[in-house]
């Protein structure tokens, strides 16, 4: 008699199912490898990524093609075996119903894993269509650098307006991380805003009182200082505090901080290292510039300020560089009475503050920060530096030397004070905003100190009171939107 310990019949099915997953999987691979090369993308970046594909595709072909049909033959030659055994009956016919059920279970796992396989192959292909659409997106950017990089070297040949050294250097280290950034969304599809300084805003002007903001009566140097050190806050929010001496209004100051964020991620903060290399690099403005601006247009629309109310901006490392910047810009500038700007341990000898503009600069002598714009020089010819690396050279204003000129701000007033720290390694302690404020208060003690003759100037006159009832301080917060 026969006995049939399996449905061969079943198997059967199961064996030949696996035998033509491989064979639509074989044609997966190959329509997705012609989708991958017919896409119109050059460049080291397609190269890499083409590269990549490859090995993917051969990994399939050499491992998993094969592992399924060798699957497939085994459970064809599982039901021979069976109908063999069928045959005899038996213990052996037992054993054999087992292994059909096993056989089974088997299939199952093989096709659960196969349509886990489909859906990866399918999510690849999505996957790699998002990338290599990026890739191009990033691609055209890169080349729009590119134009606008030789337009403005065009631009500043024929204008005799070479760029400025430290331009240079922060404009080529920004691109670099740009482009970094456009490389790892490119592969991991998330942008991490690496140099992307946004859009800056402001929160509308909250008014504040002396007692819940620390802010004090702007009484001399050292106390508006005083309050610019109390606008340092939270480090993932940022904000400007602005005093308004007077009412009706004689005067107004900004009070604006330095870099509160090192990280390369631009978050909401304005205040942070690439709002740093946006102010230092050619475009010389920030979104923490933009959203300053935004805060005292508030001010003045939402308190009915006269336009033509002095103005004074004021702020440390970064913040003094906002200030120079928004004192130097024609937009601003043509809105506003800016009459004052005060920077203390910040670089700002690459703006170009009008002269109508008293600005008083304030450092000590070991502080590094302040010396970052290389005093304004600009970009020299390239030589071989150390171990043979090519290094640019600053050097004076060509325009200048060409038509014997003396470019930049014509009021601006550099007071370089003893220094807090030990040396110039000592960078924590000679930039600190809490040390400048020490050794302005000190210098404001000798009524024959260079502070104290500059606190004396009818310039800071509309500005100084130290009367808490005649000031209303205001704070707003910055934002960036990227």
């Amino acid at each position: 008699m026969s006995f049939q310990g399996m449905d061969t019949e079943q198997v059967t099915g199961h064996a030949e199912a696996l035998a033509r997953a491989a064979q639509r999987l074989e044609g997966l691979l190959g329509e997705l490898d012609g989708s991958v090369r017919s896409v119109a993308w050059v460049g080291p970046d397609a190269d890499a990524f083409r590269e990549q594909w490859g090995s993917t595709r051969r990994e399939g072909e050499s491992l998993v093609m094969p592992g399924l049909e060798d699957r497939s033959r085994e459970l064809q030659q599982h039901v021979e075996e069976q109908d063999r055994a069928s045959e005899d009956g038996g213990w052996f016919g037992d054993m054999m119903d087992w292994l059909g059920d096993a056989a089974g279970d088997v299939v199952d796992v093989v096709g659960d894993g196969m349509d886990w396989l489909g859906d990866r192959i399918s999510d690849g292909a999505d996957w790699a269509g998002d990338r290599i659409g990026e890739g191009l997106d990033w691609l055209g950017d890169r080349v729009q650098d590119g134009k606008d990089l030789v337009s403005t070297a065009i631009d500043a040949v024929r204008d005799f307006e070479w760029p400025r050294f430290t331009e240079v250097l922060v404009d080529g280290a920004t691109g670099l991380v740009r482009g970094a950034n456009g490389l790892v969304e490119l592969v991991t599809g998330v942008d991490h805003h690496w140099g992307d300084d946004g859009t800056g805003y402001a929160d509308a002007p909250v008014p504040v009182t002396g007692e819940e903001s620390g802010l004090v009566p702007p009484s001399d140097l050292s106390q508006i200082i005083a309050n610019t050190q109390q606008t340092y806050g939270d480090k993932e929010t940022g904000e400007v505090s602005m005093s308004v001496v007077g009412n009706p209004p004689t005067g107004v100051i900004v009070n604006i901080p330095g870099t509160e964020q090192w990280g390369l991620s631009a978050g909401d903060n304005p205040m942070d290292l690439t709002g740093n290399a946006l102010q230092a690099g050619s475009g010389g403005w920030s979104a923490g510039s933009q959203a300053t601006a935004d805060a005292i247009a508030q001010l003045y629309a939402d308190n009915d300020i006269p336009p033509g109310t002095p103005l004074m901006l004021n702020g440390h490392s970064q913040g003094g560089m906002i200030a120079s910047s928004l004192a130097a810009n024609e937009d601003f500038a043509s809105q506003y009475n800016v009459t004052n700007v005060m920077t203390y341990g910040s670089p700002v000898d690459n703006y170009s503050v009008p002269s109508s503009v008293n600005q008083l600069n304030i450092q000590h002598g070991s502080d590094l920060v302040p010396r970052i714009d290389a005093e304004g020089s600009y970009m020299g010819p390239i030589v071989p530096g150390p171990k043979g690396i090519p290094i640019p050279l600053p050097v004076p204003n060509p325009s200048e030397l060409l038509a014997n000129q003396n470019i930049g701000s014509g009021s601006t007033t550099t007071v370089t004070l003893d220094s807090p720290g030990s040396n110039i390694f000592d960078v924590g302690t000679n930039h600190s905003g809490a040390e400048y404020q020490n050794s302005v208060q000190t210098q404001l003690q000798d009524p024959n100190s260079a502070l104290s003759q500059y606190n004396r100037d009818p310039s800071l006159a509309p500005f100084l009171t130290g009367d808490p009832g005649n000031v209303q301080h205001y704070s707003s917060g910055v934002h960036r939107e990227n």
